[in-house]
């Protein structure tokens, strides 16, 4: 090998396979180190009229100097032949030199004492420079377009987790963010050279970029499919890839650059991981878990051919970036059918308000007549009948009250609402912030005022001997997934934490509409009596033939004596919530009444201060 330091000086020559480091030379020259330097010289023939060449050497992790014919023409760093003398730097996409003869002596000098991977690693391409540079304009483009890609996509899943804090959606983004600064590293678009950034502090940029995915995986895994990621490996996995980001952080590239073999390891490990969850997913029937499968396979494949050919057991090209791009797409589709099934279930929800509307005042006018009838036929019979005359003037009085109630309940927010409307007409010039509170408070006054029409219809119906259920079979999860998405501001508001434990394959016997009424007026009684940032718990299971569901809350608990009177038809209570949201009383009534007629059953248990459970069974569907 040929010193850099002394022009002329002579060493041994020796045949060395590029790509690839020195070290392989150890089989048949033991006296090569992993740290040193060298001299490789290639003798190039060209044809007649070629003025100039271009080169491309890639993955010199060290210090480079580049000649031709004697003449320097460029140098990455400075390669020196010890430690002290050497300053490193990264490969630079084009190194471009004038020809004046048809036969070349191409030399490049490497120093290496401080990274694992010593030599010209990526190999060796010559070409004319319109070649070349025609050869750079594509990978650039190519380059841009993904970083383009990832950073749309990392931006638009960033505002959909600003928009509804769901966490997975923060993690992914943030590997979009890492994705993009992958393609920027391997593709090594011009923005890096105007950083002016040295050989250290590039080693360290693309060590942290690779071990920050692991991360970042981890948690949007977990925040995924929770139930299924067991905690204590969660934990160790958060803890060993925060020690492999510590060590580059801290320590010397002679240190850190040797972690990759043992990181390549811990990223097998974790793939099994990945894998076990996504296959409990999918056979608990997890939400789209075959689709999460597949996009995850085809990342993984990319990523172990990266890791192969970083740790010198393959040659081939980079491909992660592109299987992390086909990985974008499988989770757009995974998206795009989770909002498609969203906006079909708010259409419904419109359908039924609108429903609701056109009936309510046919409603209150047949009710209105009844009360009448009803009145006159007691004064008729009071002589004859008095006992059975104090029971009906009680039930009277206690119908008088409901109706008081109801009446101040929806004439409140449909009051707010009309406060809201004038000032966004008479105020045009109001700001954004002041628009969405305007918004925010009529969203939660229409949410009131539906549900206290809906559970007046209902009661209504049970008051005249109509309500009939229509028992049909009914998967459970969709209903809870409506009653939370109807719900969702106020969950927001009172930043409550809600956690479903419903089985997929959980089916019962039930008319759906009564049955969707009782699942919201519970959910919604336990976000209303729920202070801010606690927890309500929804499960369900399976026992002699029946789907009991229950729902549990962490709210202030009901009262021994307003416990009782709760499900007594002759009385009404009405207890106001944790912000003084109004209530008619008749939400449980109703659920039981429902209940009853899907030949079911209902339980409430409650401690003032303790959070209430109310649970409910009903026939199961196979």
């Amino acid at each position: 090998m040929l010193s850099p330091a002394l022009k002329g000086d002579s060493g041994e020559m020796i045949y060395v396979q590029v790509p690839g480091t020195w070290t392989q030379l150890r089989n048949e020259h033991p006296e090569v180190t992993r740290f040193g330097f060298a001299t490789y010289r290639l003798i190039i023939l060209l044809p007649e009229k070629v003025d100039e060449l271009a080169f491309r050497i890639e993955d010199v992790f060290s210090a480079s100097g580049y000649f031709l014919n004697g003449k320097a023409i460029d140098y990455l760093g400075f390669p020196g032949v010890n430690k002290y003398q050497t300053v490193i730097r990264y490969s630079r996409p084009l190194i471009i030199g004038t020809v004046n003869d048809q036969e070349l002596e191409f030399l490049i000098r490497v120093s290496n004492f401080d990274n694992r991977i010593s030599g010209i690693v990526g190999g060796l391409t010559i070409g004319r420079v319109s070649q070349m540079q025609e050869s750079r304009q594509k990978e650039l483009f190519r380059g841009h377009f993904l970083i383009g890609a990832f950073l749309i996509i990392g931006i638009y899943f960033l505002g959909l987790y600003l928009i509804r804090t769901e966490h997975y959606r923060l993690y992914f983004s943030l590997l979009c963010f890492l994705m993009a600064l992958r393609v920027v590293m391997i593709v090594e678009i011009p923005l890096l050279d105007t950083l002016n950034l040295n050989g250290l502090t590039t080693a360290r940029l693309d060590y942290l970029n690779i071990y920050f995915f692991a991360p970042f995986f981890i948690l949007m895994i977990r925040s995924i499919f929770p139930i299924e990621f067991p905690n204590l490996v969660y934990r160790i996995s958060m803890w060993i890839s925060s020690v492999f980001i510590a060590i580059v952080v801290f320590t010397p590239i002679s240190f850190f650059s040797f972690t990759f073999p043992y990181f390549f390891g811990f990223f097998l490990l974790v793939s099994m991981i990945f894998l076990y969850v996504i296959i409990m997913a999918w056979i608990r029937g997890r939400s789209h878990a075959p689709a999460y499968t597949l996009g995850l396979l085809i990342l993984f494949f990319g990523t172990l051919n990266d890791m192969l050919n970083e740790i010198e057991v393959i040659e081939t090209f980079y491909v992660v970036h592109y299987t992390m791009f086909v990985y974008l797409l499988v989770y757009a589709y995974i998206f795009a059918d989770k909002s498609n099934y969203l906006q079909k279930k708010a259409q419904k929800l419109t359908e039924e308000v609108s429903q609701v509307k056109n009936h309510l005042e046919d409603l209150v006018e047949e009710r209105t007549t009844e009360l009448q009838s009803m009145s006159t036929e007691l004064e008729r019979q009071k002589l004859k009948l008095e006992s059975t005359n104090r029971d009906l003037v009680e039930a009277m009085n206690s119908r008088n009250r409901l109706f008081a109630i109801i009446g101040h309940d929806v004439r409140g927010p449909i009051g707010y609402n009309l406060q809201a409307l004038e000032m966004l007409i008479d105020n045009p010039d109001i700001s954004e912030k002041e628009r969405k509170e305007l918004l925010k408070m009529m969203a939660s006054s229409s949410e009131v005022t539906y549900n206290l029409l809906d559970n007046l219809l209902v009661w209504g119906r049970s008051q005249t001997g109509k309500l009939k259920a229509t028992l049909v079979r009914v998967k459970l999860k969709d209903l809870i997934d409506e009653s939370l998405e109807l719900i969702n501001i106020g969950l927001k508001e009172k930043h409550l934490k809600v956690e479903v434990y419903v089985n997929e394959q959980h089916y019962v016997e039930a008319d759906r509409d009564q049955l969707y009424i009782v699942i919201r007026n519970l959910v919604s009684n336990a976000m209303k009596f729920t202070p801010e940032k606690g927890s309500i718990y929804i499960s369900s299971k399976k026992y002699n033939g029946e789907v009991i569901i229950s729902i549990r809350d962490t709210g202030i608990g009901i009262p021994d004596g307003i416990l009782n009177k709760l499900l007594d038809s002759k009385s009404h209570v009405s207890t106001n919530g944790t912000r003084g949201e109004k209530g008619s009383g008749l939400g449980l009534k109703i659920c039981q009444e429902i209940v009853q007629s899907n030949n079911g059953w209902m339980r409430i248990e409650s401690s003032s201060g303790e959070g209430t459970t109310i649970s409910f069974g009903i026939k199961a569907s196979d």
